[in-house]
Formats: C-alpha cells, structure tokens, sequence
C-alpha cells in the first residue's frame, strides 16, 4: 500500500475518533445542564413543602408528617440523579424536558412531525403512564423519539412512522419504526456517518439504558431503546 494512502487512512481515523469524541463531550454537555435543571425541581420542591410544614405545624399538624416524607422522596430523587449523571461526567444549550410532562411532549413532537405532511403515530401504553421514571430517563426518552424521527425527516422521506413506549418488568421500553422510504436515500439512516446513533446511544447508555438500530423487513428502520425503572420511582407521582 502507498504511504500516501496509508497516511490518509490513518488520518481519516483519527479524524472518526475525535468526531466521536466531540458527540459524546456534547452529550455530557448536556447532561450537566439537565442535572441543573433536575436539582433545581426538586429543590424548590423541598423549599415550597418545607415552608409549608412550618405554617401548619400549629395550625393542622397532622398534614407535617406526609409532608416531610414528600421532602424526603423529593430529596432522595435529586440524589439519585446527581450520582447518575455525576459519574457520567466524570468519565472520559438543549431545553429539557420538565419532570413529569414526558408523555405531552411526545405527543408534540410526534403532531409536529406528522403537520410536516408525515404519517406518525403515537402509542403510550398504560402501563408505562402508570409508572414513575427518573428525570434523566424522561428526558433520554424525549431524545430517542426526537432523533429518531429527525433521522426519518432527513432519510426516509415519505415513510409512515409509529412511536411505541410500554412497560416491561422492570423495565421500560419504547420503538420508533418507520417504514421503507418513498423513495431510497443515499445516506445513513442514523445520521451522517453515524454520529446520531452515536451520540443517541451514549445518552442511553449514560442512563443505564440500552439502544438497538437496524433495518427491518419491510425495507424501513428501527430504533428500540430500554430503559430501567428503579423500584423507588415505581407508582404515580403523589
């Protein structure tokens, strides 16, 4: 092989590596803007409950007891939180999504796609509304139907979309699958040279989640991604 080919060779992986490195910097990026936002729910959470217990607790002391297990909960969520994302930051401006407000956001982000003259549908089932996720899982969901359905806008024009999210065990899991393209798009349906799926994948993973990406029988794509739902978070919100 010439050296000269073999130069542009070495120098064309490397530029992949650092190209890699760059995706997954910004994903901790952003992932350290969202412990912000996290922590800053859940104190405020505690500071309106706290002030709350001390005007009752000569008025209606009964109601200080269920309170402060509130305070409690909330407490131990932000904590939860931190040590996740923290430990992610610690390894080698995107708008969050408000805790508790996943299942709406969807919902526009799937009517958005679908007023752009796109066939989309959503389907939450009930057994996933009916669980409790940690905000960084809320938000890694928001993110993994968000590029999935720019990565259909871009590369399967034409194509009818689904947007499956359901609770399985201890674990919840949602689907994006779209159909075969209109008609066949040149580039890579993760993104250009992959680095969607790269970046979508490091997010996932950040929270102890898995991805999968792959074509599908029917000529179109699909994007599964599962993600745990600790026993402490299980149930309603109160």
């Amino acid at each position: 092989m010439p050296a000269d080919d073999a130069g542009r060779r070495h120098s064309s992986r490397e530029q992949r590596a650092r190209d890699i490195a760059a995706v997954r910097q910004r994903q901790r990026l952003e992932l350290a803007h969202d412990l912000h936002d996290f922590v800053a729910h859940h104190v405020t959470g505690i500071i309106v409950q706290a002030n709350a217990a001390l005007t009752l607790r000569h008025t209606a002391p009964e109601q200080v007891g269920p309170l402060l297990q509130n305070i409690t909960r909330s407490g131990s969520e932000a904590l939860d939180s931190m040590r996740r994302l923290v430990r992610v930051l610690r390894e080698d401006d995107h708008a969050g999504v408000r805790p508790g407000e996943v299942w709406a956001e969807l919902a526009r982000l799937v009517s958005a796609f679908s007023g752009d003259e796109a066939d989309a549908q959503l389907h939450v089932a009930a057994a996933a509304r009916a669980e409790r996720l940690a905000p960084e899982v809320e938000t890694s969901v928001h993110r993994v139907v968000q590029e999935a359905l720019t990565n259909v806008r871009r590369h399967a024009h034409g194509a009818a979309v689904a947007v499956r999210v359901d609770a399985d065990g201890p674990r919840l899991r949602v689907e994006v699958h779209n159909t075969a393209p209109a008609a066949r798009h040149p580039g890579p349906v993760g993104g250009r040279g992959g680095f969607g799926l790269v970046g979508l994948r490091e997010r996932v993973e950040a929270v102890e989640g898995t991805l999968t990406a792959a074509p599908t029988d029917d000529g179109g794509w699909r994007v599964t991604a599962d993600f745990p739902m600790p026993a402490a978070m299980t149930g309603p919100p109160a």
